[in-house]
């Protein structure tokens, strides 16, 4: 396999990336002509409303779809490369927060937590405490996901994108099922990660992209900068 390794800080880029779907004769843009350059480091927000093309922007920015057209650099290489596996670049690289939590119904919370690190050892399961601590689940270490709430579940997703220190976070609605308390922390939290993940987080409301350095609005797949 060729080398995938990465300088510390990645910056992810896209150029010119758009995703179709075929609808019956018609094609449509889930995402059209997008351009985003995203520093080491650096906060974005993005807008949308329901159905604005933003799960598709971040399945392409990920690789997880690939692109209909343009490309999308990770530290300057392609993360379509064919000498690249994007299920490795992924796994290695990126941290997911999506709306779905997909955690294991028979493990406990520390242990879906620790399944998002490289290895499950002492190093990992410290961090995975100290992130159980961080974001309010003190004593829930034990429990399964079916014992906890909407919000507690949440939480622990997040804790597992961010166990590994990824190089991009891509987070969508990480506030959804969270009061105003624990929105705030988890917001400080992801912000506090940017010392060692470019972060993208979606969301319709605005209040908790005030500490973003660029901020872009989604709509009918287009995206626009707004600051």
């Amino acid at each position: 396999m060729a080398d995938t390794t990465t300088t510390p800080y990645a910056t992810l880029k896209a150029e010119n990336i758009s995703l179709t779907y075929q609808d019956g004769k018609n094609v449509v843009y889930a995402v059209k002509q997008v351009d985003l350059n995203i520093d080491a480091g650096e906060f974005v927000g993005i807008l949308r409303p329901s159905g604005s093309g933003k799960t598709s922007l971040l399945y392409a920015l990920s690789g997880i779809r690939p692109t209909a057209e343009g490309n999308v650099y990770l530290d300057g290489r392609p993360i379509d490369s064919a000498s690249v596996s994007r299920e490795v670049l992924r796994w290695r690289h990126f941290g997911f927060i999506f709306q779905q939590f997909f955690l294991i119904n028979y493990l406990s919370v520390l242990q879906n937590i620790v399944v998002g690190a490289s290895k499950d050892n002492s190093e990992s399961r410290e961090r995975g405490r100290g992130l159980v601590a961080r974001l309010g689940l003190d004593g829930l270490e034990h429990r399964k996901p079916y014992e906890l709430s909407a919000g507690q579940r949440q939480r622990v997703a997040i804790a597992r994108a961010l166990i590994k220190g990824p190089l991009v976070l891509l987070a969508d609605e990480p506030t959804a099922n969270l009061d105003h308390t624990s929105g705030a922390v988890v917001m400080d939290l992801l912000s506090d990660e940017r010392e060692r993940s470019a972060l993208v987080v979606v969301s319709h409301d605005e209040t908790i992209l005030q500490k973003a350095d660029s901020l872009y609005r989604m709509w009918d797949g287009e995206l626009k900068r707004v600051r």
